[in-house]
């Protein structure tokens, strides 16, 4: 009658998994097979600290402080992507090192890429830069776990795209030269957003400027409203390897322009694509537009009532795609650029849409008048006065738990929140 492992009826479903585990290590078949009679309060408090754990741990993210590594520093990996794999998070980010304003953008050597690593989403261990032999300046990685060849994917942007894989999702192997989307190498690229569907097969969606393709005298596709500004969002398919792409257009564009940093993701059997304004460091941020469709061919629909869910009011100028900007700023909810998802696994067996978003020009000692690394509205000296003072890496991140309705398949606008918690694995 003391052999819990054998009396599954008496315990919960979960506290019945725990036992098998218990069995899978040999502990209860340890006691079984000694014949001891083991007091049942041993038992019962193993049982209890292994459904503890089954159940996951609840962790504290922040959003109203900069991000801390392990030593004390700064965690210097914005813009980017966080990849779970067996037990650990990997955090993918540029990094800026100890650049400061006191000189003008753009800088020759910085932004670079940076890894960190924690057990928990909290704790960040820096483990460097993972593509050291990789010369200049490198922006807004994005990575994924390619299961099959059990290996890390990493894509990039350098003007235009590269790639590297890795082992252990540190050290970084590049795969080849770099390469340019159908559009060709003028065109540039402006944000990846890469994501593998069911079947295999995977997808970038970005922004570029095609040449002669968004003048008010050419407009092109239906719904699009021509500025001359260029930055047109559309999705290509990749090659089988994940490290190139085929250069197959699989979507027409998206009807906005002068938007960057897009992503593309799937929830619930359903496909989005985000992006938001251009901002080029801008301390105002963006909105957050958000697109749905049945598949990765369309059709593709703006979200409606809340097209723009980091919009407090929908008319307003700063919100919405192509945007006005100025003076703006109290009508997003988050003062921040926005550069995609991130899938947290949660203790429920649930996963987690993890958006992150960069709070531009946030910390400490920031320029009084300056409100964007690029040119700053023709006043770039306001930048620099005092700049010498102010560190990149200060700038604060926003971490947002994503919500969706689960009728309609609709985004929920977000909400003000410094802090939240999420049960982990």
């Amino acid at each position: 009658k003391h052999d819990l492992c054998a009396v599954g009826s008496f315990w919960s479903q979960n506290l019945q998994q725990v036992c098998n585990s218990v069995v899978k290590m040999r502990i209860c078949g340890q006691y079984l097979r000694s014949g001891a009679m083991k007091p049942l309060h041993v038992f019962v408090g193993l049982f209890l600290l292994l459904a503890s754990q089954a159940v996951g741990r609840t962790v504290t993210i922040r959003n109203d402080q900069p991000r801390r590594a392990v030593d004390g520093s700064y965690v210097d990996a914005h813009d980017g992507k966080i990849v779970y794999h067996n037990g650990t998070y990997y955090l993918y980010g540029e990094a800026y090192g100890n650049q400061t304003l006191a000189t003008k953008y753009p800088w020759p050597n910085v932004p670079r890429l940076r890894v960190y690593t924690s057990p928990d989403l909290v704790s960040w261990t820096d483990q460097g830069d993972p593509l050291p032999m990789v010369p200049g300046t490198l922006w807004i990685p994005n990575v994924l776990y390619d299961a099959p060849n059990r290996r890390f994917v990493l894509w990039y942007g350098s003007g235009v795209w590269g790639t590297a894989t890795s082992e252990d999702g540190i050290h970084f192997t590049p795969a080849g030269s770099l390469f340019a989307s159908r559009l060709g190498p003028k065109a540039g690229t402006d944000g990846t957003g890469i994501f593998v569907d069911d079947d295999g097969v995977g997808y970038v969606v970005f922004a570029a400027s095609p040449p002669n393709m968004d003048s008010p005298t050419h407009r092109g596709w239906p719904g699009h409203i021509a500025h001359n500004f260029g930055h047109l969002v559309s999705i290509e398919r990749m090659t089988p390897d994940l490290l190139g792409t085929t250069r197959t257009n699989v979507s027409d564009f998206f009807p906005d322009d002068f938007v960057e940093s897009p992503s593309l993701f799937k929830h619930n059997g359903r496909y989005y694509v985000t992006y938001g304004s251009c901002c080029c460091g801008c301390s105002e941020g963006t909105g957050q537009v958000v697109f749905s469709a049945p598949s990765i061919h369309g059709p593709w629909t703006r979200q409606v009532p809340h097209a723009d869910v980091n919009c407090r009011n929908v008319s307003a100028q700063i919100c919405g795609a192509f945007s006005l900007r100025s003076d703006n700023r109290e009508n997003l909810v988050f003062n921040a650029q926005w550069w995609g998802p991130s899938f947290i696994p949660l203790a429920d067996g649930t996963t987690q849409v993890l958006y992150l978003g960069r709070r531009w020009l946030s910390g400490a000692n920031a320029p009084v008048g300056c409100r964007d690394i690029c040119g700053n509205g023709g006043n770039p000296a306001a930048c620099q006065s005092g700049g010498e003072h102010y560190l990149l890496k200060s700038d604060l991140s926003v971490w947002y738990p994503l919500e969706f309705d689960e009728t309609t398949g609709a985004i929920q606008p977000m909400q003000p929140r410094s802090s939240f918690t999420l049960q982990i694995l």
